[in-house]
């Protein structure tokens, strides 16, 4: 069926209820959507180990208002499978202006999804969000809400097992900092491995299971796609940091995610929009006025662009070893070396380490001898229809990355032709940039002033670029 057939099929989606229990120190949440007629979707998330003191501790009006609220993002997987008109949400009560939130958070979050099945999601009656509760203890929760009491430690850090996050524990510990780690599924064996190497207080898990119907509709024709991995992130990490008493919730993202990908139907698709700070700063905002009191939500690293990360993580070899970024083999921990985050991250490493410590210890080849590799370059440059949907850097800072592996290459290596790849960027693009040498000694000294963190954080950031 077509997107419109899709549509006209199963007019309505409806998120029906949520429910939640203590077993065996796992807080388990099941969720009830619908997609009419009669589909029925029983997801389930975990988290663990919280033990029912917690809970004894916690407001129960806010513990569930922050599992409704978890459910309205979770429903993002099953309603994209039909895209349906209307979104009917029974589970609790919201505003217009939460509807209206939600609404931008689904435009906005789902636009990857939008771009890759060819949908024009900008019509005013696109979709429609629908409030149909009687019952308002959603809306009145946050006014009788109060802070957990807890011996928590002040940040709780959520880990994926890329550089970002390795780093920012790196950051924590050098400066005596007390945290707690959580894994969220799918949970990769690198962030098991580098949340057992750290000192963390406590290891925190969110575990998922989908309901199967999800996958037999696809497999039947029915719509898939990219969702708001960090959206659901936001909510995740901040209901159990409500629950355990963490201060703030950590993140590792960058000042370089605020660059979208691709021009569609008059917008810009961003495959990171949940990253960016746009979004940091909306969800702050929702939180405060809806689920308040809560953890606040920032990001460490979002002063900095991601080659200045790759800089500094380059400094600390602790975790080089265990970090994977690579979306398509992480869960081998493994590099692929032939998809954009893996040539992304060796390029912006390359600068910075020797190629001894690169290739071998952290990629199994080098990848700047792979000519296969040059049309993912060009697309990383801004030479393609658009940029790779891949959590990777800016163009610009991408071109200063190329830059400065090309004379750290000739450092290594006076008497050698550049490597094929990247002999073919030096013509094809650096060639025409005149200027590109003295932009990519600055791009190492740019400060992003859009954040969040307090006096503290932000004399530490500082002190991590200037060494």
């Amino acid at each position: 069926m077509t997107v419109a057939q899709l549509r006209a099929k199963h007019h309505c989606f409806f998120y029906r209820k949520f429910a939640w229990q203590i077993i065996n120190d796992e807080l388990v949440i099941d969720f009830t959507f619908e997609l009419e007629p009669e589909i029925i979707f029983q997801p389930q998330i975990k988290i663990f180990p919280l033990s029912q003191e917690f809970l004894n501790n916690a407001n129960q009006a806010n513990l569930n208002n922050w599992v409704f609220h978890l459910g309205l993002i979770e429903m993002f997987s099953y309603w994209k499978v039909a895209a349906s008109p209307t979104i009917v949400i029974e589970a609790g009560q919201l505003d217009d202006d939460q509807l209206s939130w939600w609404k931008e958070l689904l435009l906005k979050g789902m636009g990857e999804f939008f771009y890759t099945n060819d949908i024009d999601f900008t019509p005013t009656d696109f979709v429609e969000l629908i409030s149909d509760s009687d019952d308002n203890w959603s809306v009145q929760a946050a006014a009788t809400a109060a802070n957990p009491k807890s011996a928590a430690a002040k940040y709780l850090v959520p880990v994926g097992g890329g550089k970002d996050s390795a780093l920012v524990v790196e950051i924590l510990e050098e400066n005596g900092l007390e945290y707690d780690i959580l894994l969220s599924h799918p949970q990769s064996p690198a962030a098991d491995k580098i949340a057992k190497a750290s000192q963390a207080q406590q290891l925190f898990q969110i575990g998922r299971t989908f309901d199967p119907k999800l996958f037999e509709l696809n497999q039947a024709g029915y719509l898939n796609g990219h969702t708001p991995f960090s959206a659901r992130l936001a909510f995740e990490s901040s209901l159990l940091a409500s629950l355990v008493g963490h201060q703030q919730v950590l993140l590792a993202n960058e000042f370089s995610a605020n660059e979208g990908n691709v021009p569609f139907h008059g917008t810009t698709v961003n495959h990171q929009y949940s990253k960016t700070f746009e979004f940091e700063q909306r969800f702050r905002q929702y939180v405060e006025r809806y689920l308040s009191p809560a953890p606040e939500y920032l990001s460490l690293l979002r002063p900095l662009t991601e080659l200045q990360i790759a800089a500094a993580f380059a400094q600390r070899p602790r975790f080089q070893q265990l970090f994977k970024s690579c979306n398509r083999e992480q869960q081998e921990e493994q590099w692929c070396c032939q998809c954009p985050k893996c040539l992304f991250v060796f390029t912006v490493l390359y600068p910075f380490l020797e190629e001894k410590e690169l290739v071998g210890p952290i990629f199994p080849s080098n990848l700047f001898e792979d000519s296969s590799l040059k049309s993912t370059a060009l697309a990383m440059l801004g030479k393609d229809e658009h940029k790779p949907f891949e959590c990777i850097g800016t163009y610009e800072e991408t071109l200063a990355a190329f830059q400065l592996s090309i004379e750290h290459f000739r450092r290594q290596h006076p008497d050698q032709d550049l490597p094929a790849l990247l002999g073919f960027v030096q013509q094809q693009v650096l060639h025409d940039e005149p200027n590109v040498a003295q932009y990519a000694q600055q791009a190492l000294q740019q400060w992003n002033d859009q954040h969040h963190l307090d006096e503290q954080l932000v004399n530490i950031v500082r002190s991590v670029l200037r060494n």
